[in-house]
């Protein structure tokens, strides 16, 4: 299975609009991250992770991609009803805040995050990740 997700133009103008209204700056600084990685989320969130110094802390080999590492280090609060269900109502600002609040990444990497759990299925990626 590929973790490679590409987004729409489409997708970024839409996640563009919510977080515009959200005055959510860098989570707009994100999205212009994944444009310039050619619409590529790891790519991009790889790139942020490094920009804002968590990819010391958060990389191992182990997990290639970063996002999947991030939404693992991340579980207890990405796989919370709440937060599940606004990811699933469209309303990945408030997934990002919720994250940021949470006080475990910025919102230039909680973006790219919540979007790639949006794109995969937040369920789904739950129960394929449960503990126990």
């Amino acid at each position: 299975m590929s973790d490679r997700i590409k987004l729409t133009p489409e997708d970024i103008a839409l996640y563009r609009e919510q977080f515009s209204q959200n005055n959510q700056e860098e989570a707009l600084y994100a999205l212009d991250a994944i444009e310039e990685e050619n619409r590529n989320l790891a790519q991009a969130a790889a790139r942020l992770a490094a920009e804002y110094d968590i990819e010391d802390m958060m990389v191992s080999r182990s997990v290639p991609n970063i996002l999947e590492e991030l939404a693992e280090k991340s579980r207890n609060i990405v796989c919370d009803e709440k937060f599940i269900d606004e990811v699933m109502s469209g309303l990945l600002s408030a997934g990002v805040a919720s994250l940021c609040a949470a006080g475990q990444i910025p919102e230039a990497v909680a973006a790219p995050l919540v979007i790639y759990l949006a794109k995969k299925g937040i369920k789904k990626w739950c129960n394929s990740h449960s503990e126990g």
